[in-house]
């Protein structure tokens, strides 16, 4: 699912986890960058793109003037002719945007196809990790097509959930919305620089945190990119961060700070679901199509009385699992982030909503626990801790104002159509860590204000995982390619009718599966192997479940805010 272009993979913190690797660069000046050409790519087909090779030496990139570019003062830390993480012999410049937005680059020297690819980042970010997300056999990402380019998003930190940087407003704005739009535009004039032009097809890929900051971009700056692949969008970030992981963190914990549900409880939950709910699609499969099919009632897995066995559930357990699916509620019982851990995601659940088998404490505490003492209130509370979050409608109110500068829920892409640009969106629906009601929510609203789903559908489409945790692994078939649908899609104007996925066991195919735009789901045909995607067909939902999901929140324009400093003073206004 997710094609790594340099480190090592892990899926161990935060929304999506990353190793913690900085590169460190060192700001030598200050400096702004001439703004560069818009996004929108120009006419063409990807088949007639030629190579461009540089038009200076690598070396040279480090005294460039990257003067000119208004509210992204940036200064070039080295430049060095190395290997690129694709495997291409490139040119690497590592960099800062003002105030400590650190950026990386990998130039190709012989390869360069003029397009240009920047990668989203993971949980609270905080260290430069080359990941591309959904991009599995990707043949111009593995040839050295792309310019590469990520960031830090603003801030240095010591894990995925280090939220200390909340503490400064301007880290809280650059992590927020600023730090991709500024890194893309100083890209651009690096590229420029370079190679003698800019790129003729910009593209962003990210997952979790990185959707997130693909929907930004797309609401906010809808000419940066030609192309938006965002994976399992953190998009409703502030009710994500305090709302959503606290409810699985205390609905998880006793009243001596014990979990309640452990990691052992999970296989005989699991297949407890499978047993009720796997056929409901139609083929007994190991994956469910569809959570909301399946009604699942934890109690009808009740120990006996007096007993506590991995192969059953305590009443106190039973209530903790209900109230996981169900989802964060406040006084009156409405909800508080769309949707809560949907039916058949069990056994993704230990280290992301219970403590892993080994005792390692659960993501959704840390995560919760942090965004309480850093980025939840106007200033820092580093005393907050889990016992001072109360599930009310006013403390709703109170915290959902940061949504101005967290949030990417803005349905209204109106400028980003009309750029040209595209909006591949995807998610399992078995992701233990960001629910996949959020994102239906999400696309629902952004149907709605487009003019329905076949305007939609022209420039923006959803793809939902079946069985598919967090930015892939899981049960089902999570490996996709999504960035060369979305190549195709940008420039030759051919939209993503199906996406493959793919299930892989010690590096051998074991299932593939076609997945089509939402709500279309497929359907075994009745003859040949289940395990393989040819045997399935297009069809509509046999239920067509409701996606406006009534909650605290709210999918609408004119939420955003945009802050600095003036004259000395922190000023948010209104708009994006």
């Amino acid at each position: 699912m997710r094609a790594r272009v340099s480190g090592r993979a892990t899926r161990t913190a935060g929304f999506r986890a990353l190793p913690v690797v900085l590169a460190v660069l060192v700001m030598v000046g200050s400096a702004q960058a001439a703004p560069p050409a818009a996004g929108a790519g120009a006419a063409g087909s990807s088949s007639d793109l030629a190579v461009v090779l540089p038009r200076i030496d690598c070396a040279a990139l480090a005294g460039q003037d990257l003067s000119g570019t208004p509210g992204a003062p940036a200064v070039i830390g080295s430049a060095t002719e190395t290997t690129s993480p694709d495997g291409s012999a490139a040119c690497e410049v590592k960099g800062t945007v003002a105030p400590q937005i650190q950026f990386d680059v990998f130039l190709p020297t012989t390869t360069w196809r003029q397009r240009y690819l920047q990668l989203g980042c993971a949980s609270l970010c905080g260290s430069i990790d080359f990941y591309a997300d959904a991009s599995d056999g990707c043949v111009p990402l593995s040839r050295g097509d792309f310019v590469l380019a990520t960031n830090n998003q603003g801030h240095v930190g010591v894990s995925g959930f280090d939220a200390t940087f909340g503490a400064d407003p301007q880290l809280r704005v650059d992590f927020g919305y600023r730090a991709d739009h500024v890194v893309a535009l100083v890209t651009k004039r690096i590229i420029a620089l370079y190679y003698g032009r800019g790129p003729r097809y910009s593209y962003f890929d990210g997952c979790s945190q990185g959707g997130h900051e693909g929907l930004t971009e797309a609401q906010r700056y809808p000419h940066d990119f030609d192309g938006i692949v965002a994976g399992a969008p953190a998009s409703l970030l502030t009710s994500l961060i305090v709302w959503s992981t606290g409810w699985h963190a205390t609905a998880n914990t006793d009243a001596r700070g014990r979990p309640i549900l452990t990691a052992a409880k999970l296989p005989a939950l699991h297949a407890a679901v499978l047993r009720e709910c796997d056929a409901r699609d139609g083929l007994a499969d190991g994956q469910i199509d569809d959570p909301r099919a399946c009604a699942f009632d934890p109690r009808s897995l009740r120990c006996p009385a007096g007993t506590d066995r991995a192969d059953c559930l305590t009443d106190v357990q039973a209530e903790a699992v209900r109230k996981l699916y169900d989802g964060p509620r406040d006084e009156r019982g409405r909800r508080m982030y769309p949707g809560g851990e949907p039916v058949g995601s069990e056994a993704n659940w230990a280290h992301w909503v219970t403590p892993t088998a080994g005792g390692d404490p659960a993501v959704a505490e840390r995560n919760a626990t942090n965004a309480l003492k850093y980025l939840a209130y106007p200033s820092a509370r580093p005393a907050m801790t889990l016992h001072d979050l109360h599930f009310d409608s006013a403390t709703f109110a109170e915290i959902y104002q940061r949504a101005g500068i967290y949030d990417a829920s803005d349905p209204d892409l109106t400028a980003f159509r009309a750029a040209g640009g595209k909006l591949l969106l995807w998610h399992g629906w078995a992701d233990p860590a960001i629910s996949p009601y959020g994102t239906i929510a999400y696309y629902h609203a952004l149907v709605e204000r487009m003019g329905g789903t076949d305007a939609t559908q022209k420039f923006a489409r959803l793809f939902m995982l079946p069985g598919v945790a967090h930015c892939g692994d899981g049960q089902g078939p999570d490996a996709i390619d999504a960035l060369t649908p979305a190549m195709a899609w940008v420039e030759d104007g051919v939209a993503p009718d199906r996406l493959v996925a793919t299930k892989r066991q010690d590096d051998t195919v074991v299932r593939t599966r076609p997945v089509y735009p939402y709500p279309a789901v497929a359907r075994y045909d009745g003859s040949g192997s289940i395990d393989d995607a040819a045997n399935f067909a297009r069809t509509a939902p046999p239920t067509r479940y409701r996606d406006d999901i009534a909650w605290l929140g709210s999918f609408r324009s004119g939420y955003e805010q945009t802050c600095g400093w003036r004259n000395g003073r922190w000023i948010c206004t209104p708009g994006r």
